[in-house]
């Protein structure tokens, strides 16, 4: 048996790669069944009305809440 040349292993691999292209672009046109659209819009209102309700809501630790940045302290160091 012979060693696979460069050109052949390359040509496989373009190979592959053009049928890894087509099966993912047939999947993303498929349509999204109405239950997964319906669940997504649930889970997306129930993150924007936390995020309504943690804007300028500390955690408990003192933390900031997930998503923003954390609060800088204006307290000069002395040296």
């Amino acid at each position: 048996m012979r060693t696979p040349q460069r050109r052949d292993i390359s040509a496989r691999q373009d190979l592959l790669g053009s049928e890894l292209r087509r099966l993912f672009d047939d999947y993303v046109q498929e349509d999204m069944p109405d239950e997964l659209m319906q669940l997504a819009q649930r889970l997306q209102s129930a993150f924007e009305q936390q995020g309504v309700e943690a804007d300028g809501a500390a955690a408990p630790d003192g933390a900031a809440p997930p998503g923003t940045a954390p609060a800088r302290s204006t307290e000069v160091e002395e040296g």
